[in-house]
């Protein structure tokens, strides 16, 4: 199977600390954050890992506490790249988070998969007193009954949704039932969407590529899971950190072939397949994949070139 792979950037912050992103890191200074969300194509299926919010109550106080911000509609950064809300049949729901899962309804023909466990565990929590208001914070509270209302699957650990995607479980990480999205093509191998179970390369790689993992800071799982789960990731893909997608990373636009619009956001084109315009210029395409040294869908090439070894600094790692 062949599928076509992008992030598409549809909002940031400028100044985010590093420390909610990074446990235990409190000197770390500040990232600009994008927001993000995945796009995966074959011939005949259009699926979006995530979708974003819009919100205009929200852009106002991410704006005050995190300076310059920029915004644009999840539908109206998906029609950048010639894709109707209509066109999106599946939609992959890595956790519920407000920035993750808050335009599910923007795409009406799109059947939602997400975790029984993440939805289970919301409810459970909202359930509480007032006093454990800190597990449902950033969560969409009307997600279960969105998806009450339309055709939606509850998985009960790991599923295929297609030939070459998979549904894999993060319990008791990011949130209590966080999921990542594997898609492997025939030609350049195994990617991996990781939702906030990556903010950056650096969770992965080290802070400033010194090889230890760094966990995620924000979290309602603990930080032993989720070492032992992004262990286990990281071994899944060969090692090679540029396998791992994350939403929130301005270093992709340096990774891999990037676009960037007037208004400031960008898309990267991770992997192209065959019968699908790229989104990206032709001389950006060329330059980035002499950079990677990394095989590409549509090369037709399915040698892989030796994985990124941890620890070893990649360019644009501490990008800001």
């Amino acid at each position: 199977m062949s599928w076509s792979i992008w992030i598409v950037e549809y909002g940031y912050v400028d100044r985010f600390p590093a420390s909610n992103l990074f446990a235990a890191q409190p000197n770390e200074g500040h990232r600009r954050m994008p927001y993000c969300f995945g796009l995966v194509r074959s011939a005949r299926r259009c699926i979006l890992v995530d979708t974003g919010f819009a919100d205009p109550a929200m852009y106002r106080r991410l704006t005050a506490k995190y300076g310059e911000t920029r915004w644009c509609a999840p539908v109206d950064a998906l029609a950048r790249l010639g894709v109707a809300a209509e066109q999106v049949d599946t939609i992959l729901l890595t956790h519920n988070h407000f920035d993750h899962a808050g335009c599910v309804d923007a795409f009406p023909a799109a059947h939602v998969w997400i975790q029984r466990r993440e939805i289970d565990s919301y409810l459970a929590a909202a359930a509480r007193p007032a006093r454990f208001e800190f597990l449902t914070r950033a969560c969409q509270a009307d997600l279960p009954r969105r998806l009450a209302a339309r055709p939606a699957t509850l998985v009960d650990g790991v599923a295929e949704v297609a030939p070459g995607i998979e549904l894999r479980p993060a319990y008791d990480t990011h949130t209590a039932g966080s999921q990542v999205v594997a898609v492997t093509n025939r030609a350049d191998g195994t990617w991996v969407f990781a939702g906030d179970n990556v903010y950056g390369y650096e969770n992965i790689e080290g802070i400033g590529g010194d090889g230890v993992y760094a966990p995620i800071a924000m979290t309602t799982g603990g930080a032993a899971g989720w070492l032992d789960f992004a262990d286990a990731m990281l071994a899944g893909v060969g090692g090679d950190s540029r396998r791992i997608l994350p939403f929130h990373e301005a270093a992709v636009w340096d990774r891999f072939p990037s676009a960037t619009f007037d208004d400031g956001l960008h898309v990267a084109e991770v992997s192209l397949a065959g019968g699908h315009p790229s989104a990206v210029p032709a001389t950006v395409r060329a330059d980035r994949r002499r950079d990677a040294a990394e095989p590409r869908a549509d090369d037709g090439d399915p040698q892989r070139s030796a994985p990124r070894l941890i620890g070893r600094p990649a360019p644009g790692s501490r990008r800001r």
